[in-house]
This record gives C-alpha cells, sequence and structure tokens, in this order.
C-alpha cells in the first residue's frame, strides 16, 4: 500500500513538473499557444506519471508476492522456531 502510494505522488509530480515546464516555454507567446502547451504538457504528464504510478503499483504486487512466499517457505518457519 505504502509503494502504490509513493507511485501515485512520484506520478503526480512529474506530471506537475512536465506541465509547467511546457507551460513556460509558451509563456511568452500567450494566448492559444500557451493553452496548447500546457494541454499538451499535461497529457505528457499523464501519461509518463501514470506509468510510474503503474510501475510503482507493480513493485508492490512483486513484493507482496515475495513475502507470501518467504512466510510460507519450511525454512521461515524452522528460522522462527
Amino acid at each position: 500500500m505504502k509503494t502504490t502510494v509513493l507511485g501515485f505522488l512520484v506520478g503526480a509530480i512529474f506530471t506537475i513538473v512536465i506541465t509547467a515546464v511546457a507551460a513556460l516555454d509558451a509563456f511568452a507567446a500567450g494566448g492559444l499557444v500557451l493553452l496548447a502547451s500546457v494541454v499538451a504538457g499535461l497529457a505528457a504528464g499523464l501519461c509518463i506519471g501514470g506509468l510510474i504510478a503503474a510501475n510503482f503499483a507493480m513493485l508492490a504486487t512483486g513484493e507482496k508476492e515475495t513475502e507470501e512466499v518467504i512466510a510460507h517457505s519450511p525454512n521461515a518457519a524452522g528460522a522462527a522456531a
């Protein structure tokens, strides 16, 4: 759960940064150029942010499966005793 939340946080940060960079590049032009740049930056940021969040979610799933395998292994029961 903690890894998934961290993934969403990192993805959101990437979205904000990419959108801000796109907006700052077109700020001098203003008008529709600025709007188009912000929309394109937001779309790109959401795509990259979504991929990052999905990567963190896959990492969390892999860690959960590993913990379950270790908990059910016979060596883990013997080491605990």
